[in-house]
């Protein structure tokens, strides 16, 4: 056999383990037999590596032996036992995108009719929005592109994303419309400024408000952007400094637009 390094020697056992579990119950096939198969073909595979074999090596090995559960003889895998054995046993980026997006329809068909249970169903796709970045991460870690498995993660990511990012460039509105709201001197001096252009002073407030903090929010993304593609993944890997530029520059033309305007109504 050939010399591994622990994390190899690890995947190694991991994936024999996961072998000898898919085939609990099938006594058509002898584990011993299949292991010693499948440590041959190893073997084979690396002759004339440079040892000792690291993990990224064996790892394309094993991918091209295919899944643990694909051992079980094919006439005695149901569907719905092939689907479990994939679950159980597949690789991890696989497993947590499935449950991942599974957890986040759950929620989802509990938030339906179900407001008896609370805050309950908002644990799911929390949840599940964490195994999909872990699923990601996973990913990363192991070189491998997204794939098919987008299918399952952004499903998951994309809600939460938007939400964030309207949360991000949006938040100003809030406390502007509380201000102009529930403050009585600024109602006042709403109230005494030119009438006929009364109707523009909200909107034209919160513009203001909005540009200065694209503004401010474009530079510190200009100056850290790997902060926003680290938040957004996979989504905004192609976030740059330039874009955090073009965006104070946005904000820094709304907001003096918007305090034109209000210059205007108060003159």
């Amino acid at each position: 056999m050939a010399v591994l390094t622990q994390d190899a020697q690890s995947q190694l056992a991991r994936y024999l383990r996961q072998m000898r579990v898919a085939l609990r119950g099938h006594p058509s096939v002898d584990p011993d037999d299949i292991e010693r198969d499948v440590l041959g073909h190893i073997d084979a595979e690396l002759a004339g590596h440079h040892e000792p074999i690291v993990e990224s090596d064996l790892r394309r090995v094993l991918d091209r032996l295919g899944a643990p559960s694909q051992w079980v003889p094919v006439e005695e895998l149901t569907p719905w036992w092939g689907l479990i054995s994939s679950l159980r046993d597949g690789p991890e980026d696989w497993r947590l995108a499935y449950l991942s997006l599974t957890l986040a329809l759950v929620g989802a068909m509990l938030s339906l009719g179900n407001a008896w249970l609370g805050p309950l169903p908002l644990l799911f796709p929390i949840v599940a929005f964490f195994m999909a970045r872990a699923s990601l991460e996973l990913l990363e870690h192991h070189d491998e592109p997204v794939g098919a498995r987008r299918w399952l993660l952004y499903p998951v990511l994309l809600p939460w994303y938007v939400l964030l990012v309207a949360a991000l460039l949006l938040w100003p509105l809030g406390p502007i419309a509380g201000a102009l709201n529930d403050t009585p001197a600024i109602q006042e001096w709403m109230a005494r400024s030119n009438p006929e252009w009364f109707w523009m002073i909200a909107p034209a407030s919160g513009a203001l408000a909005l540009g200065l903090w694209w503004a401010c929010l474009g530079l510190i993304l200009r100056s850290f952007p790997g902060a926003l593609r680290a938040a957004l993944r996979p989504f905004a890997d192609g976030f740059e400094r330039r874009h955090g530029t073009r965006l104070a520059l946005v904000g820094s033309l709304v907001a003096a637009a918007a305090g034109t305007i209000l210059a205007i109504i108060l003159i």
